[in-house]
């Protein structure tokens, strides 16, 4: 289990030389992937073979190497891809937060504040060349999980959803898509919505959606009749939750629904991604993963009941209020 890192880094380096995008056309000796992606053909064999021992492309008995189902998702062009993700995990960045574990536990404050003396994503707005990878591996995640949300929650039901803290509108994009009269609005902060115009992901809903830039900390629009976010509520601690969903409340027409998509933390000693995500949680931008307890008591301090959790195909839930 302690060399699961060693496992990560060589997936890790194989999406940084799309390895996979290589194979996409077919099986290749390591002699004829060295010379596409510029590298020594025997320490790349190495590479490559210790991939294949877990499953991560295959040696054929010719010495070529060929793609498998688990490789697969890290062609660039696969739906969903988690290449930007894998190369992500290996970023600089990413690594010296996670070897501040120890400091992060001992203060209770994300790794951010002490290698960078700022809030994590007010360091990534100051740095975006060093987000790349971040940014676009949470676009390609959304992909996978807008198609699991909207598989399970039917939006024809509301007039006008909010997607707070939407990103460039991936989300928003399969509800508008689903839900054929319902009007959308994005809304995040002012850098990524001007991502989210340059990404161009809701232009082909240009008469239903608009695009709004703004702090969730300081207001919300107002009068819609759905407020959805995404893997926002894991990233704050309660009081900057409560701060946030109270603008909802103020906003939500009568009738209306809050919709927070976040992993559900299990039982006790019940396995679950969601109990090694809240570590992600803790050392990055400082939030948590949640029982459904901890929902119920976020949502009544913001003014909202827990009606009821919907489960997807993936590992995130829907967790669904009503304003009382």
């Amino acid at each position: 289990m302690i060399l699961g890192k060693w496992v990560s880094s060589a997936i890790s380096a194989a999406a940084h030389f799309g390895i996979a995008d290589h194979l996409e056309s077919g099986p290749k000796s390591p002699k004829e992937l060295a010379a596409l992606i510029g590298a020594q053909e025997r320490p790349l064999y190495r590479l490559l073979r210790a991939n294949a021992s877990v499953g991560v492309f295959t040696e054929l008995e010719d010495g070529r190497f060929a793609q498998t189902p688990l490789s697969d998702p890290l062609r660039s062009s696969a739906k969903p891809c988690i290449r930007n993700m894998a190369m992500m995990l290996t970023d600089d960045w990413h690594i010296r937060s996670w070897e501040q574990l120890p400091w992060c536990v001992e203060t209770g404050q994300p790794a951010s504040h002490k290698l960078n003396g700022m809030p994590m994503f007010d360091w990534m707005a100051q740095h975006p060349e060093k987000t790349v990878n971040f940014n676009n591996a949470m676009t390609d995640l959304s992909q996978g999980d807008a198609a699991a949300v909207v598989q399970s929650y039917d939006f024809s039901q509301f007039g006008h959803v909010v997607d707070v803290a939407g990103g460039h509108g991936t989300l928003l994009a399969a509800i508008l898509n689903q839900a054929p009269k319902v009007k959308g609005t994005l809304f995040d902060m002012p850098h990524v919505i001007e991502g989210a115009k340059k990404a161009g992901i809701l232009e082909r809903f240009a008469d239903r959606s608009t695009l709004e830039a703004g702090s969730f900390f300081e207001s919300i629009p107002a009068g819609a009749d759905a407020y959805i976010m995404k893997y926002i509520i894991h990233d704050w601690y309660d009081a900057e939750c409560i701060k946030i969903l109270s603008h909802c409340r103020k906003g939500i027409r009568p009738g209306g629904r809050l919709l927070v998509v976040d992993q559900v933390v299990p039982g006790r000693n019940e396995p679950g991604v969601s109990k090694l995500m809240d570590l992600e949680m803790l050392v990055l931008p400082g939030g948590m993963e949640r029982t459904e307890q901890e929902f119920r008591d976020l949502f009544a301090a913001s003014g909202f009941r827990l009606e009821r959790i919907i489960p997807t195909p993936g590992i995130q839930f829907i967790i669904e209020g009503v304003p009382v």
